[in-house]
């Protein structure tokens, strides 16, 4: 069944006159006619009858049309709300990072807006692990990650900044008296180690490994806020992305006094996916922005040395 014939359908109705409604349709009123006698052949019951000048609906045209006006109306407010998603001073952008980086994602959605006064720009931010948002990028469900370097040839990546990685440690625990830590001096010591759904922890074993210590692992977590609170419980000490907001209670936040691989954070996008307008946009100012991580890091004080 052609669409065109039912919007032909639902202005005749509306109008009781070929004439007027080829008028409004800008159509000839034969073209018209052609059309509805097709859709009345198609469905086989005839739709309109004559009423002097005017036309009426017939009790088939009475039941069907509801049916119509609500076919109608939702594939317009179907056709509104895509305008509204892809438009880039209207629509949303649907990003996915580490949980470690949620903060910095708040404050880059505030900055962007205020700086292309792009106020009614909506944001969707899922917070996931490694793997989550992996998938989500190259499947398409989200337009943009933010998180390390995704080695895939379709993914394109925008160099943000580098969040460092820090030893967070019970206050009153032996190693927090100093001003970093010597990861050598973890061996044996009770560890609370992201569990191995994280990126980070495939690195930190290989690390250890390097060095030859063995952390004695006695909790596995996929979440940056349970390890917060595991190592204020003194469980164990952990290595963790920076803390974006400070030391968690009754820890301390301590550099690593090691050479080891930094950690650089990317904008990605996948070339091989549709970016609406409004990602694109947003794309965009991050990259002509520069590295808006450090900034960040550096406009909170938060520049570790």
């Amino acid at each position: 069944m052609n669409l065109q014939w039912l919007y032909y359908f639902n202005t005749i109705a509306e109008l009781e006159h070929y004439t007027r409604a080829a008028e409004r349709l800008h159509v000839s009123q034969s073209n018209l006619s052609h059309a509805i006698k097709e859709l009345e052949e198609e469905l086989g019951a005839e739709l309109f009858e004559r009423k002097g000048r005017n036309i009426k609906l017939t009790k088939y045209g009475e039941i069907f049309q509801p049916y119509v006006q609500k076919t109608i109306s939702s594939l317009e407010e179907g056709i509104s709300t895509l305008k509204e998603y892809i438009d880039p001073n209207v629509g949303t952008i649907v990003l996915a990072g580490f949980q470690s980086v949620a903060q910095f994602a708040t404050d880059l959605m505030v900055r962007y807006q205020s700086d292309t006064n792009r106020l009614e720009v909506q944001f969707q931010y899922s917070q996931e692990i490694w793997k989550g948002i992996q998938s989500k990028l190259l499947d398409g469900s989200v337009d943009l990650i933010i998180g390390t370097r995704l080695s895939y040839p379709q993914i394109d990546a925008a160099y943000i900044g580098t969040h460092p990685l820090m030893v967070l440690i019970p206050e009153g625990h032996e190693l927090a008296s100093g001003d970093s830590v010597d990861l050598r001096k973890l061996d044996g010591e009770n560890f609370i180690a992201f569990d191995t759904n994280a990126q980070l922890r495939g690195q930190l074993d290989n690390l250890f490994k390097e060095i030859g210590i063995c952390p004695c692992i006695v909790s596995e977590t996929p979440n940056d806020q349970i390890i917060y609170g595991l190592v204020a419980a003194r469980r164990g000490i952990s290595i963790v992305p920076y803390p974006l907001s400070g030391a968690p209670y009754n820890t301390k936040i301590l550099p690593i006094a090691n050479d080891i691989p930094q950690r650089r954070l990317y904008l990605q996008w996948n070339k091989e996916r549709y970016i609406p307008p409004a990602a694109k946009y947003f794309r965009d100012y991050i990259i002509r922005s520069g590295e808006v991580f450090d900034q960040y890091l550096e406009h909170h004080g938060m520049m570790i040395h």
